[in-house]
């Protein structure tokens, strides 16, 4: 039996496998290839597109879905609420306390009762806003009827129509800064983004960032003469 082990040893030591150091740079090549490659903006975008669909932020969450984006997020901000805060995601909007969820805490019919006294109290009733004003609400709503959106036809309400009245054009984005500029508004670029998101991030869209569109609409209020 000795004799045996010893001559298949020899035998397959004799055969052409590659050395474990000739497959080692494919192996790492390969497993790199496979990783998403972040930057700043990637990160931010990462982090946005988990906001707007209202999924858990907290490090906790995303050690256990995306430890990549979490690692990338410190990596690039220092640390991940720096990488929050970079992305304009409120504090409110972090987490989602489960409690909150526990039964006999929300119904599907206290929720509708809710969206509604913050319609008739003349809230806004998008996701953002709301997320900021009451984000237990939001929190619970996704809890039992799996979105926001769904919450707010079982309260009588179209999401569309309530998504589209914050639909802008250039033209509305240069109105509205106007607007604030009049107001002697901070138009500073962390005071908009903090305090009139939709506005910043239209003025994103068409324009490529905040700081063209203001300077186009300063330029608009310097050639109108003071009345």
């Amino acid at each position: 039996m000795i004799q045996a082990n010893a001559f298949i040893g020899s035998f397959l030591r004799r055969l052409p496998y590659p050395r474990s150091v000739d497959i080692l740079p494919d192996t790492v090549v390969t497993t790199q290839s496979a990783r998403r490659r972040w930057s700043s903006e990637r990160v931010l975008e990462a982090i946005r597109a988990r906001a707007a669909q209202q999924r858990d932020l907290t490090p906790k969450s995303l050690m256990e879905e995306d430890p990549s984006l979490l690692g990338a997020g410190r990596r690039y901000f220092g640390s991940w609420p720096a990488a929050l805060n970079a992305a304009g995601i409120p504090p409110q909007t972090r987490a989602c306390s489960d409690r909150r969820h526990q039964r006999g805490y929300w119904n599907r019919e206290s929720i509708a009762q809710a969206i509604r006294r913050h319609a008739e109290e003349g809230h806004p009733l998008h996701a953002h806003a709301m997320q900021k004003r009451d984000n237990s609400l939001v929190c619970a709503a996704t809890y039992h009827f799996g979105s926001w959106s769904e919450a707010l036809r079982h309260a009588g309400f179209d999401p569309d129509a309530i998504r589209g009245a914050r639909r802008y054009t250039s033209e509305s984005i240069i109105a509205e800064i106007l607007t604030l500029i009049r107001a002697q508004a901070d138009l500073r670029d962390s005071a908009v983004r903090r305090y009139h998101r939709p506005l910043y991030w239209a003025a994103q869209k068409y324009f490529g960032s905040w700081r063209r569109a203001l300077g186009k609409a300063q330029t608009m209020a310097q050639s109108v003469p003071n009345s």
